[in-house]
């Protein structure tokens, strides 16, 4: 018999995986989510699948309907600006409170995420985004706005981005080429290591939103919900 620890890693793990499949569009909007299909594919217990999910609600990436069960959260252009827009208050505001309280140890955490992101190939030797990339540039964005000390801003920016990383991995990498985005990184960088906090706010709002009008672009949503 499994004990506890051993459990609580599998669950752990599942949902770890399931995440990077939905974020990475494994899983088509609306599909449902087999609970048989994922144990196999995973080899973990009904238990552990279910627990995962569950999380995965609460992220809002899945949805629990009475007729399907537990479906892939739907997408559309509207949720987009809709998700923008709170996220553009939230990560902003989280940013210029990190960098009224950012330390010594905070710039060194900013500078380090930003020299490891910067010299990190956007697109893979498989011609898709690489998820180095992916995984450095939640390290950047995580590392400026990491001395906010305001835990509930945290939460709730912490869920949007998830959210808005979802959106954000459908431009794929002929979108990402089309911006300078470490350009923009470093602009971001530069002025809230320089406490310019009106800079950096005014920077991070414009590189939000030009994911915004480059995922709406491709014209790959639907136009409402």
């Amino acid at each position: 018999m499994e004990g506890p620890n051993v459990s609580t890693s599998k669950t752990a793990e599942t949902y770890n995986a399931i995440k990077s499949d939905l974020l990475n569009g494994r899983y088509k909007p609306g599909e449902q989510l087999r609970i048989d299909g994922i144990c196999s594919s995973f080899d973990v217990s009904k238990g552990a699948v279910r627990e995962a999910l569950a999380r995965l609600t609460s992220d809002g990436l899945v949805e629990n309907t009475p007729q399907k069960g537990f479906v892939v959260a739907p997408v559309s252009a509207q949720d987009l600006i809709n998700l923008t827009e709170v996220r553009v208050e939230l990560e902003c505001r989280c940013l210029e409170l990190s960098i009224a309280a950012g330390d010594l140890d905070w710039e060194g955490r900013v500078l380090s995420a930003y020299h490891l992101l910067s010299n990190t190939d956007v697109v893979g030797p498989d011609g898709k985004v690489n998820p180095l990339w992916t995984q450095r540039h939640d390290a950047f964005h995580d590392g400026l706005i990491s001395a906010c000390q305001n835990a509930w801003r945290l939460k709730l920016r912490n869920l949007t981005y998830l959210q808005a990383e979802r959106y954000r991995r459908m431009m794929g990498p002929h979108l990402l080429g089309k911006r300078d985005i470490d350009a923009e990184h470093a602009a971001i960088m530069y002025a809230a290591l320089a406490r310019n906090a009106p800079l950096a706010v005014e920077l991070m709002s414009q590189h939000l939103q030009a994911t915004l009008k480059f995922v709406l672009g491709a014209g790959t949503l639907a136009s409402d919900g």
